[in-house]
């Protein structure tokens, strides 16, 4: 790593912190995980163009993506029911394995312009890897299995998200 690379990300987070710093403490890290992307969408590390096209990482996905859009865009399928398992591997890097509906699903897709059938459901009942349901059911929504963790894992670059879920009444 070179010096200049070091000092520009110093002189960026110093930025960041900055603007954020006149915030309330309760919402000081979510403006951070938004205006990290938002600094350093232009920085590419050496490790970033050694890596191969089908590692997720070198796709762009981070392991807690801050922007749902830029984490959708990031990823294209041509096929409908792929966009049902983008949206749920969002979800999953946000808040874990949470029970995930239709509803749900439909909110996400009509936010990100992404195309998805008719019943999302349909495509969580039916989805399997080497053999293994990717989710369950779990009250009225779908979760994901751990084979459906690893499979996002796998396929997005994502991890396990603690956010506590957001509710209707928030």
């Amino acid at each position: 790593m070179n010096d200049d690379r070091i000092n520009d990300a110093k002189k960026k987070l110093g930025e960041i912190n900055k603007v954020i710093a006149g915030f309330d403490d309760s919402i000081r890290a979510a403006a951070f995980e938004i205006l990290v992307p938002l600094y350093f969408d232009d920085y590419e590390s050496d490790e970033d163009t050694h890596r191969s096209k089908k590692d997720p990482a070198a796709r762009g996905a981070t392991s807690v993506p801050g922007d749902p859009a830029t984490f959708f865009n990031k990823h294209d399928h041509d096929k409908p029911k792929d966009n049902v398992h983008l949206i749920c591997a969002w979800i999953y890097s946000q808040y874990g394995v949470t029970p995930i509906t239709p509803v749900d699903i439909r909110e996400y897709a009509n936010d990100a312009g992404l195309t998805i059938p008719d019943r999302p459901d349909n495509s969580m009942r039916t989805a399997k890897k080497d053999g293994k349901n990717l989710y369950r059911q779990k009250n009225s929504g779908w979760q994901l299995t751990v084979k459906g963790e690893a499979y996002a894992n796998e396929t997005y670059g994502v991890k396990k998200g603690n956010k506590p879920r957001p509710t209707g009444d928030d």
